[in-house]
């Protein structure tokens, strides 16, 4: 009988956990509307071989020059609008024009730059149990 069990278990877990990465991601407070320059974020920026950025916040816009390992200076603007009707942050580097997710990630050759949308995180924190 434990035999069946287990694999029934295990069944039934995997699909548990399938179901629910499939379901729609939480909705950050409808609060600010759709000013994206208020919404607070939280940037991580990485470099292959070191940390330049760990967590700073911001809200509007973020800028940073940074000088990666090899010497180049990258400078880095961050900038949360509404583009074709989407929600995004607008990512310049150095010349170079993309946009991202407001929960993103991206790289660009050497460089990561990974975006964290604070009131979603909150929210979803929220709807796990977190206060």
């Amino acid at each position: 009988m434990n035999t069946i069990k287990i694999p029934v278990v295990a069944a039934l877990a995997f699909s548990a956990g399938l179901a629910a990465s499939n379901l729609p991601s939480a909705m950050a407070s409808a609060s600010l509307g759709s000013d994206l320059s208020k919404r607070p974020f939280t940037v991580f920026i990485d470099e292959v071989k070191q940390n330049f950025v760990f967590g700073d916040k911001f809200t509007g816009r973020y800028t940073k020059t940074l000088t990666l390992s090899d010497g180049s200076k990258r400078e880095i603007t961050l900038t949360p609008m509404v583009h074709n009707g989407k929600q995004v942050v607008e990512l310049k580097d150095t010349g170079g024009l993309t946009y991202m997710g407001l929960d993103g990630t991206t790289t660009n050759g050497k460089l990561m730059v990974q975006l964290q949308d604070d009131l979603s995180s909150q929210a979803a924190l929220k709807a796990q149990g977190w206060k």
